[in-house]
């Protein structure tokens, strides 16, 4: 019997620590504000940290095992992050914990025109590649910019019309195989100042509260409402949320989604 409640127990953990292990989107949300401050993506043992704001890649952690990679996912405090950091082209950082050799790129005429010349584009086995100025690269401004990291694929949108618009022309369309989308410029947007913010991460939708009449969302409008199936609640616009000075002030977080965590 006391075998068997062992196993139990041993089996719980296992499928709870793999519950939380096979996510890989992490959300950096400041509650106060309600906005999102960055964004973490993991594609194996390398895990991008990303500015919601600019949504540009800003850190890049290499793990040496999966495991690590999973529990600094899981929570990016600075004691798992590995040791070692390497500058790459538009101050991205890229951190790990060893390595012997490196490389950079030589100046070669195409290098010289992507400004690239003297930038590190190999890290042991870590091969790293910038968008060249060539094609649209320019006019969308993403000569210099990561084009790939370790054979993970990076891109970038490019200059159509709506874009343009809504001000995501050259920002991060894809890591690997997760896509990155944003909300266009329209009326609502317009309203509740969200144009061009982070609408989908993959198949995770991410909604702002909107700016309706009679000041029902009052001190809350453009502030994240849900990421996926998490409600971000605020105090109402009600006669005592106002006298105590507290409406629109974040009140709670409701719901689950396993799919991400949010720190």
């Amino acid at each position: 019997m006391k075998f068997s409640s062992n196993l139990l127990i041993l089996s719980f953990f296992t499928c709870f620590q793999s519950s939380i292990y096979s996510q890989n989107i992490g959300f950096e949300v400041d509650n106060n504000k309600g906005a999102m401050d960055n964004i973490f993506l993991m594609e194996n043992q390398i895990i991008f940290e990303i500015s919601s704001t600019a949504n540009e890649i800003k850190n890049i952690y290499v793990f040496s095992n999966q495991f690590t990679a999973d529990r600094f996912l899981t929570n990016p405090i600075f004691d798992l992050k590995p040791r070692r950091k390497m500058e790459l082209h538009k101050g991205v950082d890229l951190y790990i914990d060893t390595y012997t050799n490196v490389d950079y790129a030589k100046n070669f005429t195409d290098n010289v025109r992507a400004e690239i010349v003297g930038s590190i584009i190999q890290i042991d086995d870590i091969k790293i590649e910038y968008f060249k100025r060539i094609g649209q690269n320019n006019t969308i401004g993403i000569v210099g910019k990561l084009k790939s990291v370790n054979g993970i694929p990076i891109s970038y949108h490019l200059n159509y019309s709506e874009n343009q618009r809504a001000g995501y022309t050259g920002k991060l369309e894809k890591i690997g195989n997760t896509t990155f989308k944003y909300h266009n410029r329209h009326s609502n947007s317009i309203s509740a100042n969200y144009v061009g913010k982070i609408k989908e991460i993959g198949t995770v939708k991410i909604n702002y509260n909107e700016d309706y009449s009679a000041n029902v969302n009052k001190g809350f409008v453009g502030k994240i409402k849900n990421i996926g199936n998490v409600n971000f609640n605020y105090f109402k616009n009600t006669y005592n949320n106002n006298a105590s000075g507290i409406t629109g002030k974040f009140q709670s977080i409701t719901g689950t989604d396993n799919r991400f965590i949010i720190y």
